[in-house]
């Protein structure tokens, strides 16, 4: 696929937020900045394809959130930690007032950046974020964090590897350098980077109240055929952010960044030009 290249095995950079390592790095040298905020469970590794299409016109961040990749662990995690690690990340890597893209929870963060840290932030991006509780959610209450099941090789590990909610599988080249990076050796095998850790949902009145509120520019992004927003979603959430610019994509699902980075990306550089 033309303007895809293979990532990097791990970010080049790093900076202690809290006490914790956060793992980051940039690429590009174009006038404007953007920091790319990943999902729940995932990690940098997500926008592998949509740098190369932003990068001669943005200088582009990514990074491992706390928990996720190869940053490091904490012994709980919150939306305004996630937030302030953010706000930590452009600051380490010398850009000021980026556009925050959050995917799925990271968009769930980045409104919390926006939100917490408007002198820091010069707009938002959201790509198949949820902001309104699910209904599965409703009423429940997350179940004691569980050590991830452990593959005897890095070769099953990754085979194994599935994108949640599930979804059509996209192209090996596009998802084969994820599940690449997903995993990490363990006592006894490989499993997931993530595994075993306690990770909030931010559906929560602090996101509702950061997203009602906001008072930096917003676009939001959805797939037509996304399970995670679907037409009835987008439309309250359409009515509820403050000045928000919608886009419903036909056709997508909720991964979209790894579905059709090129699609997206032309979407980042259009809206995030605030």
């Amino acid at each position: 696929m033309p303007g895809v290249t293979a990532p990097a095995s791990a970010l080049p950079s790093e900076v202690v937020v809290d006490g914790v390592p956060v793992r980051y790095g940039v690429t590009g040298t174009g006038p404007g900045s953007l920091v790319l905020v990943h999902g729940h469970g995932a990690h940098h590794v997500w926008w592998h394809a949509v740098v190369p299409l932003l990068a001669d016109r943005w200088r582009v961040v990514t990074l491992d959130l706390s928990g996720h990749g190869d940053s490091g662990h904490r012994a709980e995690y919150t939306g305004p930690q996630w937030a302030r690690e953010v706000v930590a990340v452009a600051d380490a890597a010398g850009v000021e007032r980026p556009v925050v893209v959050g995917h799925s929870l990271g968009g769930r963060v980045a409104v919390l950046a926006g939100g917490l840290h408007p002198d820091r932030v010069a707009g938002l991006v959201l790509l198949d974020c949820g902001i309104l509780m699910p209904d599965t959610l409703r009423g429940r209450t997350l179940p004691p964090p569980r050590p991830s099941r452990v593959h005897p090789t890095r070769e099953a590990a990754v085979a194994a590897f599935r994108l949640a909610p599930a979804q059509p599988e996209p192209a090996a080249e596009l998802f084969a350098p994820v599940a690449e990076y997903s995993v990490r050796a363990v006592e006894g095998g490989w499993t997931w980077k993530h595994g075993g850790q306690q990770f909030p949902t931010l559906y929560d009145d602090q996101v509702m109240h950061a997203a009602t509120t906001l008072s930096v520019p917003v676009a939001y992004v959805s797939g037509g055929e996304s399970l995670v927003v679907d037409d009835a979603k987008a439309a309250e959430v359409a009515g509820m952010l403050p000045g928000v610019r919608t886009v419903r994509v036909p056709g997508l699902h909720h991964h979209l960044v790894l579905e059709d980075p090129a699609t997206v990306a032309r979407l980042i550089d259009e809206l995030a030009r605030v």
